[in-house]
């Protein structure tokens, strides 16, 4: 007689929570891109492991998965973003958001994208918007592209970047979104007129290094080394530039914000040149 047991096959679960695969180090992060890779799933412009690997990594910083974080995060001029559903799918679901509220009103160049915002625990909510004439503006409106097939679509991705980003920065880990990045493409120089030639003094009168008797150990002023603040700048060009009656004046006052070209991201580097360019067409006017 046989004593071999004849064991059933386990029936099939269904219902169980589905997880995702979280790599732990960064080799297994460089792993799953390589395999996504291979698979010729990489989104565009994430056609190597490498990128694929960066944008997991990011991604895992904010609170998305990896396949998600393939999917919303977008390397623009060099620097990751995130799309817009991806920056709203992570505001609502991080469990401090009261409501989002987003609305189209008005008409001709004041008809403007809104969007309402509120922080659980917050009093007030925020709202922040975009029109039509702020697109203009920023030469924007017709620009080929969404900008001509989904206008209101990308006024409201703009009134949506501003409010998310104001409220919620800790959540989407101090990320752009996409669609604002990618409408200021490469940064702008500056206004010709205001471009100069400095030349260096010779080297015979170039002052040496300090003696130690010249050193010093005051202390550094207080913020230095932080990045700057684009309302401070914006606050301070307009103080400065709004006094400017002539051409002159202007490329003088002008001359001391170029350099923050390097430091500013280029939607803030943006609003600063038409900062400038409004007061040179005033001037010149």
């Amino acid at each position: 007689m046989s004593n071999v047991t004849t064991l059933a096959p386990p029936a099939l679960a269904s219902g169980g929570r589905v997880a995702a695969i979280v790599p732990q180090t960064m080799e297994e992060a460089y792993r799953l891109g390589k395999a996504v890779c291979l698979a010729g799933m990489a989104p565009k412009g994430m056609d190597t492991p490498e990128k694929c690997m960066i944008a997991i990594m990011q991604g895992l910083e904010v609170g998305l998965s990896p396949m998600q974080s393939l999917q919303r995060i977008a390397v623009v001029n060099g620097r990751p973003t995130i799309w817009g559903d991806g920056a709203m799918g992570l505001v609502r679901g991080s469990g401090i958001c009261e409501f989002v509220r987003e609305t189209i009103e008005g008409q001709g160049d004041s008809r403007s994208a809104v969007c309402t915002v509120k922080r659980r625990g917050e009093a007030e909510e925020v709202s922040r918007r975009f029109s039509v004439a702020d697109a203009k503006k920023a030469s924007l409106w017709g620009k080929a592209g969404p900008w001509q097939q989904y206008p209101e679509r990308m006024l409201q991705m703009r009134a949506r970047a501003f409010a998310l980003r104001d409220v919620f920065a800790d959540v989407l880990g101090g990320l752009y979104l996409r669609e604002e990045i990618e409408d200021a493409g490469q940064p702008r120089s500056p206004p010709a007129a205001a471009l100069r030639t400095y030349i260096s003094p010779p080297p015979a009168i170039r002052p040496g290094p300090p003696s130690p008797a010249q050193i010093t150990n005051e202390p550094l002023p207080q913020g230095s080394g932080l990045p700057p603040n684009p309302e401070d700048i914006f606050r301070e060009a307009e103080e400065q530039l709004c006094v400017v009656q002539d051409i002159e004046t202007w490329e003088e006052v002008w001359s001391e914000f170029q350099h923050y070209q390097e430091t500013l991201f280029p939607p803030d580097w943006e609003h600063l040149i038409g900062i400038g360019q409004r007061h040179r067409e005033r001037v010149e006017g």
